[in-house]
């Protein structure tokens, strides 16, 4: 069977319009510069760096699209990429105001600022931390890794310098984060339910009313796109629980947690399952939608949880 990278981590990459992120993408991809329009909504890539896998979501920076998902996928990112015109500083209020906003967010995120273009202007960089006012971050985030890198996507300049930063600091920040689990559900993206785990040390006939009606009304408006965004991705607190959500091409998968779990490992590991699945089971796919059957190893999903985030995913018992 062909292997296909599974566990990846979620990265968000954001800022201003015309700022460079696109071309920034593209030349992690391709190792060239190519000049792009601005992102229309968002895009999102996998990169690997340093072998492991990463799930970038490149978030379009004109401001209807700030407000439209923002929020959402900052939340449940791993990593946060904010990148500045550094040739451009009319816009820097504006790009500082959305930086803090996004660090309000995620409080725990290692940040990379990447100050580009600096091919076509000088940088100052500590007039520029003092701009950003990243000398209060440790006392709103004590625990988050931060930096601030000039580079320019044009010539490749101090990129490498800032990647290998980063993926050091998100593979310290991950390692000690996990979540208990108390529910695995998958569905076909209609909301058809496939398969169902339920980890907590009680019948699923007699689970708690918290989560019970709110968690299936919300698988409902999921699949039917009244939650979340163009990429399938939305969260929801129970009293009790809660629910990250995730859907692709052709599944849709529902994490259950406590509430001090960490939603960012509840969502890259709901979609590192729903891409998974896609990949390794494609003819159990179709026969489920032709048939109604779907056969899987048994046990595979608590194997594969295993397997993969064994040090971020405690099962609750």
């Amino acid at each position: 069977m062909q292997e296909y990278p599974r566990k990846r981590i979620p990265i968000v990459i954001v800022g201003l319009e015309f700022a460079g992120k696109t071309s920034f993408v593209l030349r992690l991809q391709t190792g060239e510069f190519v000049n792009t329009l601005p992102t229309s909504g968002l895009d999102t890539e996998i990169l690997e760096i340093q072998g492991t896998f990463f799930q970038l979501f490149d978030l379009g920076g004109h401001e209807r699209f700030r407000h439209m998902f923002w929020k959402e996928y900052v939340k449940l990112s791993q990593g946060i990429v904010f990148m500045i015109d550094a040739s451009d500083l009319e816009k820097l209020d504006d790009a500082v105001e959305w930086l803090w906003k996004c660090l309000e967010w995620n409080l725990e995120a290692p940040l990379v600022i990447l100050a580009n273009k600096a091919d076509l202007t000088h940088i100052e960089l500590p007039k520029l931390i003092d701009k950003v006012n990243l000398r209060k971050l440790p006392r709103q985030s004590p625990t988050r890794s931060f930096q601030i890198f000039e580079i320019s996507v044009k010539t490749g300049m101090n990129i490498d310098r800032a990647l290998n930063w980063f993926s050091q600091k998100i593979a310290v920040s991950l390692s000690k984060k996990y979540i208990k689990l108390e529910g695995i559900y998958l569905f076909l993206r209609t909301g058809v339910p496939i398969v169902s785990h339920l980890f907590m040390d009680q019948p699923e006939e007699a689970m708690d009313n918290d989560i019970v009606p709110g968690f299936l009304n919300a698988i409902n408006e999921f699949a039917s796109g009244v939650m979340g965004g163009s990429e399938g991705l939305s969260s929801l607190t129970t009293e009790k629980h809660s629910i990250v959500m995730v859907k692709h091409e052709t599944l849709l998968c529902a994490i259950i947690t406590d509430l001090e779990s960490d939603l960012s490992v509840a969502r890259m590991v709901a979609e590192s399952v729903v891409m998974h699945l896609e990949k390794a089971y494609p003819n159990q796919l179709l026969k489920y939608q032709s048939k109604g059957k779907f056969l899987f190893p048994e046990n595979f999903l608590v194997d594969y949880l295993q397997q993969e985030f064994n040090e971020n995913v405690v099962i609750s018992t």
